[in-house]
């Protein structure tokens, strides 16, 4: 049986998002060695069907904050918060600034770089509940740095820290809106406030997954925001892509290695939240 990413979209990998890479992505926990047309790439997808919690152990490096946990959770149905093969990132709600955070390589290992070679970037997740003045959230591709403690999110603002990062923001004062944004270190941090194509990609609805991901092209320059499988306002004046001006100027993060992390931020110190990761991946090309 050929199985096609059509076939897959709602859950697995989307289409147009990886259309470079192979038809069939690795399973489980697997690697990207090469592209559907042959050169070489490096990467990986990993589905959580199993996860060491600590950073001693496994691929990942972990950040908890007092009584927050990031975990594997019990597989008792297939809802976003029971589904098989999730990892649960945890804030239990009870002082303010607690974070939790889950960055691949162990805080070691950065192997991506958004400069010269195309790239990919996906991931699909849930969150418990959606609240505005409460929690800062995101996700994407950050440096290695960013996995410490406060150097995902800024204490109090729930803004992100002056880290070099790339991806999807919810911050605290946005209600349920998710933005686009970038941010070199020591630059201005640019999100939909900044640039209106990033506003409000999507909204998040408790217990709803949603995929979001990132495609660099380094040739034209071009970076595109996905959102369930499609482009956000594709071919539109509202089109979420950023060109050549953009990724050159002082605010675009291509000096420096990066890798991908998730992590959540209480701000308000009185409301538990839960950000289910289901899956994710990244791969670039080589040549």
């Amino acid at each position: 049986m050929k199985t096609t990413f059509q076939e897959l979209e709602a859950y697995g990998l989307s289409g147009r998002l990886w259309r470079q890479f192979p038809a069939v992505p690795p399973v489980g926990r697997g690697g990207f060695s090469r592209s559907q047309g042959g050169n070489p790439a490096i990467g990986f997808a990993d589905d959580f069907l199993e996860f060491q919690a600590s950073t001693l152990e496994g691929p990942y490096l972990i950040l908890e904050g007092t009584g927050c946990t990031c975990e594997q959770i019990a597989s008792t149905g297939n809802t976003a918060t029971t589904a098989m093969g999730m990892v649960k990132l945890a804030l239990d709600g009870n002082a303010a600034n607690d974070e939790v955070v889950l960055q691949w390589g162990r805080g070691l290992d950065a192997p991506f770089k958004l400069a010269d070679r195309d790239l990919c970037f996906e991931c699909r997740l849930a969150v418990s509940a959606i609240t505005a003045a409460k929690w800062s959230i995101g996700v994407g591709l950050g440096e290695v740095g960013m996995g410490a403690t406060d150097c995902l999110f800024v204490d109090t603002t729930g803004a992100l820290a002056d880290k070099n990062f790339c991806g999807f923001v919810h911050l605290k004062a946005e209600g349920a809106a998710v933005d686009g944004a970038y941010k070199a270190d020591g630059q201005t941090y640019q999100d939909g406030a900044v640039n209106t194509d990033l506003n409000a990609l999507h909204t998040l609805v408790a217990d709803t997954f949603v995929k979001l991901g990132i495609r660099y092209q380094a040739h034209p320059k071009k970076l595109e925001w996905y959102v369930n499988g499609r482009m956000v306002s594709e071919r539109t004046s509202t089109e979420s892509s950023i060109g050549q001006t953009a990724l050159d100027a002082a605010t675009f993060p291509d000096d420096v290695f990066v890798t991908p992390i998730i992590g959540a931020k209480d701000i308000a110190g009185d409301t538990a939240l839960s950000v289910y990761l289901d899956w994710w991946a990244c791969a670039q090309l080589l040549a």
